[in-house]
């Protein structure tokens, strides 16, 4: 598997994920409509519609590309059903998909294998950059290398969230990389 060029097409990143079993059941995982209200609510669905916002955006990147496919490869080793909800919990796919990640894929080209410890750490903090309210912990955030990276993919996996969220947040963390 080659790099991807940012003018990757959905089906090229379709194909991408197809190699991965990891994304084999992605139309029987089923989110909560709260994070995740595209489409039919399956992370497949999830993932379409998050390639296409990550195409939106002009200042995509090819690492982000990668790391994008990778952010949610934890979902289907942590989904638990729950029939009462309608949806599947994920708890924990963070980390349980960076391990997977640095286990199996972080040689997988020469852009993942560059880059790999960036791709495996937006893996692991692509949830907590909603979710941090400790201002240590914010502040790491902010002030990691990866962290432009990590935005890229946030923007892209926002789709719970309104835009006026997504301009508090980054007003949040441009607070926390300036703080000394």
């Amino acid at each position: 598997m080659n790099a991807v060029k940012t003018d990757t097409t959905l089906k090229e990143f379709l194909d991408i994920l197809s190699e991965f079993p990891e994304f084999d059941n992605m139309d029987e995982l089923i989110h909560s409509r709260v994070y995740h209200p595209e489409g039919d609510g399956s992370l497949h669905a999830h993932m379409i519609a998050a390639f296409e916002k990550w195409k939106e955006n002009p200042e995509r990147t090819t690492v982000g590309f990668w790391a994008l496919v990778f952010h949610d490869i934890g979902k289907q080793a942590c989904a638990v059903e729950k029939p009462t909800w309608g949806c599947h919990s994920f708890i924990k796919h963070e980390s349980v998909g960076a391990d997977i990640f640095a286990d199996k894929y972080s040689d997988l080209n020469p852009i993942v294998d560059s880059y790999s410890d960036m791709i495996e750490w937006v893996i692991r903090q692509h949830t907590n950059f909603w979710q941090i309210k400790k201002h240590g912990k914010a502040e790491a955030i902010a002030k990691h290398q990866a962290f432009p990276l990590l935005a890229e993919v946030c923007l892209a996996d926002k789709m719970g969230f309104k835009d006026d969220e997504w301009a508090e947040r980054m007003v949040f963390f441009a607070s926390k990389r300036k703080a000394k």
